[in-house]
């Protein structure tokens, strides 16, 4: 009976040493796998803020471009607009303005313009999320800037 209860005995050894191992390398493949997505998502966050900083940046060209350019000149731009990006505003400081939302946080992102604009980009989220068409023209002493998609009314 003695020797039926060691053999018992090394199984269940073995069993749990297996148990332990099996368990550890999943804990070291979760821990991998979390970290894998969290950089993940953290890069593509990276990625559409240095779209809207792009897209910012030529807007202000060529609403500079525009502005110098001779009377009533006009000019189309076309961007796809990144998912964080919730509304698109021109205030009257002459500065465009991005509200974004990162990591469930609202915030704005401001971009000023060295000549005058007007702007009006509608407050429908449904503009800012597909291929947006935004037209930028000359109104002689300011630059006029809105979506093609809804016009500047």
């Amino acid at each position: 009976m003695n020797e039926v209860n060691e053999r018992f005995f090394k199984k269940a050894q073995f069993s749990l040493e297996y148990l332990f191992v099996i368990g550890f390398a999943m804990t070291i493949v979760l821990i991998t796998a979390y970290a894998f997505f969290i950089q993940s998502k953290e890069s593509t966050e990276d990625q559409q803020l240095a779209t809207i900083d792009f897209i910012a940046h030529d807007m202000l060209s060529n609403v500079e471009n525009v502005y110098y350019a001779v009377a009533l000149s006009k000019k189309t731009l076309r961007y796809t607009m990144p998912q964080m990006l919730n509304n698109i505003s021109v205030t009257g400081d002459d500065a465009i303005v991005f509200s974004i939302t990162k990591q469930g946080v609202t915030s704005e992102l401001s971009y000023y313009s060295d000549v005058p604009i007007e702007g009006y980009f509608p407050h429908d989220p449904g503009y800012t999320q597909q291929i947006t068409n935004i037209l930028v023209y000359n109104n002689d002493t300011y630059v006029m800037l809105c979506t093609e998609e809804f016009g500047c009314g």
